[in-house]
């Protein structure tokens, strides 16, 4: 009860613009399946073209910018991920994973490759990751759902008016709240998350991703955002993505989401001890 206390309290619920409705969910079940029933109809490579705008602080502490560039995005289940940042000269960064690696490079000035295994990612590490191919994942929204966070519970379903919130706890190894994610859903169809809200138990906010412009992928395919705008206030960071075309790609091979070994410049691994 004292772990429900402390969400009250911690998240504070913010009007919507009065609109027509739909039908609310009955719980965080039929909440979940909603998302989760169209979500899980991208069942092979789901291809963006758009053009995005980044900002980011490298790990020396310079800002660094993207601004209006074409991109490429290509996501498969359940995290493999291709995402080209394109200038006149051609990719310019890319952030990637898949079933064992995640991995950043970025080409002009910096030329520089960031990678590590999943199975040897530590959230709590000290070792800060630019912006992350997980965090752009949960940032997406373009795969299914989990019933809880890692150590947590079931998420809460919390409705008032039009204002639908999935509130998901993250558990850290003592058994006390590490995280909070607020999922805000459309109350009209399709039901689809709007807004995402990752938060530290102080009630910081790490990710805030607004999700709009949902479309159907092709005639019949599921619904996805068409406009992101997401921001990690506590890493000065922010990505603006407006897709322009996306389609299914069941022809894409897997080696579209091959770990650059072959690089050529500087390389970083994040999920090994620093030199001293």
């Amino acid at each position: 009860m004292a772990r429900w206390t402390w969400l009250a309290l911690l998240v504070p619920l913010t009007g919507c613009p009065p609109g027509p409705t739909g039908i609310a969910p009955r719980d965080e079940g039929e909440a979940l399946a909603r998302v989760n029933e169209n979500l899980g109809r991208v069942n092979v490579p789901l291809q963006y073209k758009a053009v995005v705008s980044f900002r980011f602080r490298d790990a020396e502490g310079k800002q660094r910018r993207f601004i209006g560039h074409e991109a490429s995005l290509i996501y498969a289940p359940a995290r493999y991920l291709r995402f080209d940042i394109r200038s006149l000269a051609g990719v310019v960064a890319q952030f990637g994973s898949n079933d064992e690696r995640y991995w950043i490079w970025i080409e002009p000035e910096v030329r520089k490759l960031w990678w590590g295994e999943w199975s040897r990612l530590d959230r709590s590490s000290t070792r800060q990751f630019i912006v992350s191919p997980e965090d752009l994942l949960d940032a997406l929204m373009l795969r299914p759902l989990q019933p809880a966070l890692a150590g947590g519970l079931r998420p809460l379903l919390r409705t008032v008016g039009d204002d639908h919130r999935l509130l998901f706890v993250r558990l850290g190894q003592n058994g006390q709240p590490a995280g909070l994610r607020e999922i805000r859903l459309d109350a009209r169809e399709p039901y689809q998350p709007r807004e995402v809200i990752d938060r530290l138990p102080d009630g910081r906010v790490q990710m805030h991703a607004e999700l709009s412009h949902y479309a159907r992928v092709g005639k019949d395919g599921p619904y996805t955002a068409r406009k992101y705008v997401v921001r990690w206030p506590l890493d000065d960071s922010e990505m603006r993505l407006d897709v322009r075309r996306a389609v299914l790609r069941p022809d894409l091979p897997p080696e579209v989401f091959a770990f650059p070994a072959e690089w050529q410049g500087q390389v970083e691994r994040l999920d090994e001890a620093p030199a001293p």
